[in-house]
């Protein structure tokens, strides 16, 4: 998925501050008029954006485009217009961070209940510590910007089975003459 660009950011930022602000106001009919604009604002756009979807829609490519764009997608699911589940998109997070630590992996399990996301992550025997951390931060960060709408994220990060290690009886040499006497 593309990153959110930095303006977008700030500007969202921005009302969240200014909703904040207006919340500790000491006018609470101005709070009130200012969260109904805001309120019917938000429900043109809704609207308009889920007017577009169905133009779209018959555009599997263009639909899927937009779902990849981070801003589009931020508007999609502030909306709960995105065209894919949080199920999807979670698989589709866990399959690119497969993808990419494949080798620093041994197994990856997903559990998506009621809007709570779970993730159990089992490093590669040999991991060290560092990759570890890495592992932890990278998949709570794919699975936090791959579902912002999810009431929680865990990932938890588990033991590597230890490794089977073979184990072979040296025979003595005198053991080794004896057999070769024989």
């Amino acid at each position: 998925m593309k990153t959110l660009d930095g303006d977008f950011e700030q500007r969202f930022a921005r009302v969240e501050g200014l909703l904040a602000e207006l919340s500790a106001s000491s006018d609470p009919l101005l709070e009130s008029a200012t969260r109904e604009v805001v309120a019917c604002v938000i429900e043109l756009h809704r609207r308009g954006l889920a007017r577009l979807l169905e133009l779209v829609a018959s555009s599997e490519p263009t639909l899927e485009a937009l779902a990849q764009d981070a801003s589009v997608s931020a508007m999609l699911l502030l909306h709960g217009l995105h065209p894919s589940t949080i199920d999807e998109r979670v698989t589709a997070a866990l399959e690119r961070l497969q993808t990419h630590f494949h080798d620093k992996l041994s197994d990856v399990t997903v559990e998506v209940r009621r809007g709570a996301v779970s993730v159990r992550v089992v490093p590669a025997a040999g991991a060290c510590g560092s990759t570890r951390a890495k592992l932890k931060q990278d998949f709570e960060q794919a699975l936090l910007a791959a579902a912002p709408d999810a009431d929680s994220v865990s990932v938890e990060l588990a033991e590597p089975a230890p490794a089977l290690v073979t184990l072979r009886i040296r025979r003595s040499t005198q053991d080794a003459r004896n057999e070769e006497r024989r």
